[in-house]
């Protein structure tokens, strides 16, 4: 019994040491990426694609709900507001419109639902769930992120165009899991 107590002492203190050199080798993105916003040409801003559309392709079915049911499917309400705008909440999805102005353009998409949006980035597609390891593969290494001021301790991928940073597509990770919680898409009025 003598000898046993040494050996388990041994095999103890192995097993701290590998779980503790175990937990410096595994970093954080918010510890170990460049924080700051990923500019993209403004051409390069203009291709995303959200469910395959350009926004300048969903900004031009605004009047038509039809073809907006058959891009994000059936809504499960509508809200129309005194001042102009339209709100459709689908399935893990929200898109609001601008309607009361010549011409209508979404304000706003926010998708926390992997089935309800894929967004393509620099020809690289983006959904809810995707870990933030599978960014790094498709966008590159020295991918810049920023701490969430307002959903703390998550972090956000920012991807803005080179001539408007007031505009841009929001990628929020949840930073107990590093995969990705919501896509927002936001313009300013």
């Amino acid at each position: 019994m003598k000898l046993l107590l040494p050996y388990f002492a041994f095999i103890l203190s192995l097993t701290l040491s590998i779980n503790l050199h175990a937990q410096e080798i595994i970093k954080l993105p918010l510890d170990t990426q460049p924080h700051g916003i990923n500019i993209i040409s403004d051409s390069q801003y203009q291709q995303i694609k959200y469910n395959g559309y350009t926004m300048a392709q969903l900004n031009s079915i605004a009047n038509d709900e039809e073809l907006l049911y058959d891009i994000f499917g059936s809504p499960t309400s509508k809200n129309v507001s005194s001042f102009g705008s339209i709100n459709y909440k689908f399935t893990g999805l929200d898109l609001g419109y601008y309607a009361q102005v010549e011409d209508p353009y979404i304000s706003g998409i926010t998708a926390t639902s992997r089935s309800a949006l894929t967004v393509k980035v620099l020809g690289e597609s983006i959904r809810v769930e995707d870990s933030f390891d599978l960014m790094k593969q498709k966008f590159g290494s020295d991918l810049k992120i920023k701490p969430s001021t307002l959903r703390a301790p998550d972090y956000i991928l920012i991807f803005d165009m080179e001539v408007n940073e007031w505009d841009g597509m929001l990628i929020y990770f949840d930073a107990s899991t590093n995969q990705v919680k919501e896509i927002t898409y936001y313009i300013n009025p």
